[in-house]
């Protein structure tokens, strides 16, 4: 992991990720709110969304592919921070929490922005990738 920054925020930002991962591997739709500002934009290579409604009617159109025990993994974490704002990268995936990987899940390049707002740091925007061949136009997997 790396900061880039304000330390303090940068810590506050890790425990708002913690926080978010546990939303997110639960799927508690109506704690997406908490963490999110109500124009949040998504977009990743095969959709777009603008506003809260939006954003949360996508996670709940992956709860049929989630189960118990899943945890985000994040690999190469770069965190740059200001008290205010700030955004972080790193690849990401959602998987068994006991670490096993599981076929099929590959790992996402993710890029996070975030406001702080009446103390409390919200998502702004998200952009979730994998990498493409432009030749082949076929998905390349990440590997560690």
């Amino acid at each position: 992991m790396k900061i880039v920054g304000d330390q303090q925020a940068a810590d506050e930002i890790l425990q708002f990720l913690a926080n978010w991962d546990e939303v997110i591997c639960q799927l508690k739709i109506e704690n997406i709110a908490e963490s999110c500002a109500a124009d949040v934009y998504f977009f990743d290579a095969s959709c777009e969304m603008r506003g809260l409604m939006a954003y949360q009617k996508m996670w709940e159109f992956y709860r049929e592919y989630f189960r118990e025990g899943l945890k985000v993994f994040r690999r190469e974490l770069v965190i740059h921070a200001d008290p205010d704002i700030a955004f972080l990268h790193c690849y990401s995936k959602i998987d068994d929490k006991s670490g096993i990987p599981t076929p099929g899940i590959s790992w996402c390049r993710n890029t996070i922005g975030m406001k702080k707002t009446q103390s409390q740091w919200k998502i702004v925007h998200q952009h979730i990738s994998v990498p493409v061949d432009i030749v082949t136009h076929q998905s390349k997997v990440i590997t560690f």
